[in-house]
């Protein structure tokens, strides 16, 4: 015992199958840490896919694939999936990739020539057109947190895909002002770094920001969306299976219900040839 903060001579109860889900705030950190070695692998993949720039699109869904099988605790195999769900979801991908290049230089020079404006005039024109588009980026931001997770999850059509996207960033507004001050922070902290953050870009942003992305938008998707289509039919969102507990098992799993009890100190109770035998003692009591 150290300080009295741990005592490895009193068991504690294991860990129960089917038990509560965690606290999102929790459950983030857990596949954060399980999943870290990973992330490097990805990101890496990643910005290697992203290299012909205008496959931005398919690798970006291909990236969302993996993400979204941590979120909802299916295995993979990153290489494999990556390269299946880029083949895939190609098509719809590769166009949102490409008007996400437009949006993405109409708004950088929206910003940097009205921001440089702002400098020798106060033209209230020149303000309301900066802040429509600091807003306009914002909402178009928030929504590609729904966009990819449904072009990789669902079959619709990409004009439903977005209407969808617009709908679930606003019945989710927390959930996705969530990702994106996540998001604003971790760029944020990247541009403090600058120039020695950009030796991390090969390695971990990219995976990260794609993570608490679709960590934060497909429960979303999955309530007003997935869960709904299975009720309709009178089933259960299969991606649940890992919390369900009504299998029929051979053997039952007691873990969590184990009574704590007090070990006690080892005692000799006889000596032979000089060598002490020790006294086994009880660990846990199953009821």
């Amino acid at each position: 015992m150290a300080f009295g903060l741990y005592n490895y001579r009193k068991t504690g109860s294991g860990v129960q199958k089917g038990g509560p889900k965690k606290k999102a705030f929790f459950l983030f950190w857990e596949i954060f840490g399980e999943k870290f070695w990973k992330f490097f692998q990805i990101n890496l993949i990643y910005v290697l896919f992203c290299i012909p720039v205008v496959t931005f699109g398919p690798a970006t869904a291909a990236m969302t694939q993996l993400m979204r099988k941590f979120v909802i605790g299916e295995p993979i195999f990153v290489f494999h999936e990556f390269f299946e769900a880029f083949k895939k979801n190609f098509r719809q991908s590769l166009i949102v990739g490409i008007i996400d290049l437009g949006l993405i230089f109409i708004l950088a020079y929206n910003l940097n020539f009205y921001s440089a404006a702002l400098q020798n005039t106060s033209d209230m024109q020149t303000k309301i057109i900066l802040a429509l588009s600091v807003a306009m980026g914002f909402f178009v931001i928030m929504m590609h947190f729904y966009i990819y997770p449904q072009i990789v999850a669902l079959n619709l059509k990409l004009p439903q895909i977005i209407k969808n996207s617009f709908i679930l960033m606003v019945v989710g507004f927390k959930r996705s002002f969530a990702a994106f001050f996540a998001w604003f922070a971790v760029i944020v902290l990247m541009m403090l770094g600058f120039p020695y953050s950009m030796l991390l870009l090969p390695l971990l942003p990219f995976a990260w920001l794609n993570f608490i992305a679709t960590f934060c938008a497909y429960p979303v998707i999955q309530k007003y969306i997935i869960d709904p289509f299975y009720e309709s039919k009178g089933e259960k969102n299969p991606e649940y299976s890992r919390y369900d507990t009504e299998e029929e098992a051979v053997f039952e799993d007691r873990g969590g219900f184990e009574e704590p009890t007090e070990i006690p100190k080892e005692k000799k109770s006889a000596r032979t040839h000089g060598a002490a035998v020790k006294v086994k003692t009880k660990g846990k009591v199953i009821k």
